[in-house]
């Protein structure tokens, strides 16, 4: 009895992403090799420590403790061999475009089919999102696999659960099971510990510049005259009315230290995001959360809620926390720290993948 996880192997520089073709090529010629190394026991140790990669890492270490497990990557071109006691639980291909086949879709319509066909994605049920990523192709592709599949995992939260019901995929509602992202504390100490006085207090993004990222309300907001200063860390052109901090790096310890000095809070602006790890690792690192419910997230009383059709009464929401009370803010910061270390953990996560799928 084995277990098949399809996910998303990370690529070590020149020499990973050349492999990577190299292997991809022989595969398509019938060859099962591998592009990272050993199926079994990958070497994951060199990882980034950022989403998706931590799913992978985790899922393979849930399921690996408990039955023998196989890792491969969604896009290679290969399909696994199964035995009818077997498990398989796959990310379909990502990002898809149009007709692309990974592990997952190779996979399905053997003669044996292992015990378990499960599918397990980031998802959210936004149609109209145009860039390559979560959009309307790749949720029609999943619904041409999901007839053939067991159950689908969706990463999702709250508010993306709520809307599916009236969203054109609500049939998929008997086979799914919601999962609420995760991180490891340990990797995001709390660094903010203060507040700068009130109406000099800033706000923080972190994310590329993408509309599904909701970057033109980011824009909006902070590019008003009674708006308030944003900074940015992350990928793409520039953002109007917001200033770039930094490209794309590694946010360790230390660097975010020198960040809380300066900035106050963490906004997410998002348009259309299944819940981004970006708000959990804010909430660890001291930040009072600003964000809209399509980042998968309700207000409660450790997150603001703002508001992608309503900016005064987003406008109101920032000015609240620009003069709120130094005291208030720690309440919300220790909160909301103390919800991601009980709520927001890969044990819970992976959890309910494991009963779900009868691991024991």
């Amino acid at each position: 009895m084995t277990c098949h996880l399809v996910y998303t192997v990370p690529l070590k520089g020149y020499a990973g992403r050349a492999s990577h073709r190299i292997c991809r090529f022989l595969q398509k010629s019938g060859l099962p090799v591998s592009f990272f190394g050993s199926r079994r026991n990958p070497d994951m140790d060199w990882w980034p420590k950022q989403s998706p990669f931590e799913n992978t890492k985790h899922i393979f270490h849930g399921l690996s403790s408990h039955m023998p497990t196989l890792l491969y990557s969604f896009n290679e071109q290969l399909r696994c061999r199964f035995k009818s006691d077997d498990i398989f639980l796959g990310h379909p291909y990502f990002p898809f475009r149009s007709g692309e086949q990974g592990v997952t879709e190779l996979s399905l319509g053997q003669s044996v089919r292992p015990r378990v066909f499960g599918l397990i994605s980031p998802l959210h049920c936004d149609t109209d999102i145009e860039t390559i990523h979560i959009n309307k192709a790749y949720l029609d592709a999943i619904d041409r696999l999901l007839p053939r599949a067991d159950i689908l995992f969706g990463i999702m939260g709250q508010y993306w659960w709520d809307q599916w019901p009236a969203s054109p995929f609500a049939h998929w509602i008997p086979k799914m099971v919601r999962l609420d992202m995760a991180i490891d504390t340990e990797h995001f100490p709390r660094v903010k510990t203060g507040f700068n006085p009130p109406g000099k207090r800033r706000f923080l993004y972190i994310g590329k510049n993408d509309p599904m990222k909701g970057v033109d309300f980011l824009s909006r907001l902070f590019s008003r005259e009674d708006g308030f200063s944003c900074g940015w860390i992350g990928r793409g052109s520039e953002i109007a009315g917001v200033s770039r901090i930094s490209t794309v790096r590694p946010l360790t310890g230390e660097f975010m230290k020198k960040i809380a000095r300066d900035f106050d809070f963490f906004v997410s602006p998002s348009r259309a995001d299944p819940n981004p790890t970006t708000i959990l690792e804010s909430m660890a690192w001291g930040f009072p959360v600003v964000c809209t419910p399509q980042s998968g997230y309700y207000e409660t009383e450790y997150m603001r809620n703002i508001f992608r059709d309503d900016e005064d009464r987003s406008v109101e929401v920032l000015r609240d926390l620009q003069y709120a009370d130094e005291a208030e803010l720690m309440k919300i910061a220790d909160k909301a720290r103390e919800t991601v270390e009980r709520q927001y953990t890969w044990e819970r996560f992976v959890g309910t993948i494991r009963k779900k799928l009868d691991i024991t």
